[in-house]
């Protein structure tokens, strides 16, 4: 009996891990971790919801501002439970309405998932809802001053989609500031440079929000950006000295030449800020046609008087550079690599990452050196990553 018990224990077990395709296989840093979640308003814009006439006068987020849901994790004292995914989850349905009530923030959970998922894989969201993460809710934070890194989340996205990383840096000793990509009226924004300039904006207000926080070392300031995040945080660095590095994952800078070239502003030979790319395994010339990707010039090849590092990393499609959709992905979307190397390769880009951002806002050699090492040395298996350096003019 006791047997037949231990193997059905064993096989549960074999079961709850299966149910997972991602694994973060970075161990935490010397900090605990604190993630706190802000309901702000930025006050110098307006946000009127597309609505009938009438309502848009009594609008609440037209008298107050633009909403911005803004969630940092940060260095914070030990002690405590991690939160579990699922009170990440519960940051979609309020990011355009915070006042929105309970019940109607799960339907709009419920209906996320939906649509991420086309309703399949009950039991692998499921699983993921209980898991639990690094994170403290409301943690008491740890006494010092920390570099601050705001996060820019791709198009029409969450807080939450690279809660693994955002983690994994507070752990090492930053501050991590996300708001979600909302519209100018609503939940959803196009793909036009003015959209972009929305997130350019409230990328600017996040570093504000992040000089009331006492911890926070404003002389240390990186932006990072995942696709449509990884365009709108370089015009914010062409118009803004306070952002000292950029990191993009695999940044839609790279793939709308057309919306960077309108910003006349953010000349790529005037750019001083350093920039690490990492880049999904290249497309095939008939790809870039069918979705008619703009790579008609590269900003990052003319950023001479910036180091730029190109990393690209061939077993990640564009969407595993986000936590988020790895962990709800589908398992027969898996063919030339699985879902343990994709994994595993995220993690490596988040200590590429770290080690990038500890190099230019910590002035650390070893952090340096790590990015020069070939990146079999770094841990990757061979042929599945290549870095490409391209310093600075006049440094060699």
């Amino acid at each position: 009996m006791r047997v037949m018990l231990f193997m059905m224990f064993c096989l549960a077990c074999t079961e709850a891990r299966s149910e997972s395709l991602f694994t973060f296989s970075n161990t935490p840093g010397q900090h605990a971790v604190g993630v706190r979640v802000v309901k702000q308003y930025d006050r110098t814009r307006t946000f009127t919801p597309q609505q009938g006439m009438l309502a848009s006068l009594f609008s609440r987020q037209e008298s107050r501002g633009r909403p911005m849901q803004t969630v940092i994790w940060y260095p914070a004292e030990k002690g405590g439970q991690g939160v579990r995914y699922d009170d990440y989850l519960q940051l979609v349905g309020w990011e355009t309405d915070p006042e929105r009530s309970p019940k109607e923030q799960a339907r709009t959970v419920d209906a996320w998932l939906q649509m991420v998922t086309d309703g399949k894989r009950k039991q692998q969201v499921e699983s993921e809802r209980r898991r639990r993460m690094w994170a403290v809710r409301d943690a008491v934070p740890k006494a010092g001053r920390y570099p601050v890194v705001i996060y820019a989340p791709s198009i029409n996205n969450t807080t939450f989609e690279n809660a693994d990383i955002a983690e994994f840096l507070a752990s090492h000793g930053y501050i991590v500031i996300a708001a979600p990509t909302i519209g100018e009226t609503g939940r959803w924004i196009k793909k036009d440079l003015e959209h972009a300039e929305l997130q350019v904006a409230d990328i600017r207000f996040l570093i504000d929000h992040a000089r009331t926080l006492p911890q926070a070392d404003m002389t240390r300031v990186a932006v990072a950006g995942f696709s449509w995040g990884g365009l709108s945080n370089v015009l914010a660095a062409a118009k803004d000295e306070r952002i000292k590095a950029l990191v993009c994952m695999d940044g839609a800078v790279r793939y709308f030449n057309s919306i960077v070239t309108q910003a006349k502003y953010a000349v790529p030979e005037k750019l001083r800020t350093p920039l690490l790319f990492l880049a999904q395994t290249p497309a095939s010339m008939e790809n870039n046609i069918r979705y008619k990707e703009d790579m008609s010039g590269s900003f990052m090849s003319r950023m001479s008087n910036a180091d730029v590092y190109l990393l690209t990393m061939y077993p990640m499609d564009h969407v595993h550079f986000g936590s988020a959709y790895i962990r709800l992905d589908d398992p027969a979307e898996y063919k030339e690599y699985t879902p343990e190397e994709v994994s595993f390769a995220y993690s490596l880009g988040a200590r590429y990452i770290l080690n990038f951002l500890n190099g230019y806002l910590k002035n650390d050699a070893s952090g340096l050196a790590y990015l020069a090492n070939r990146p079999v040395a770094n841990g990757a298996a061979p042929h599945s990553m290549k870095m490409e350096y391209m310093p600075r003019k006049g440094k060699r």
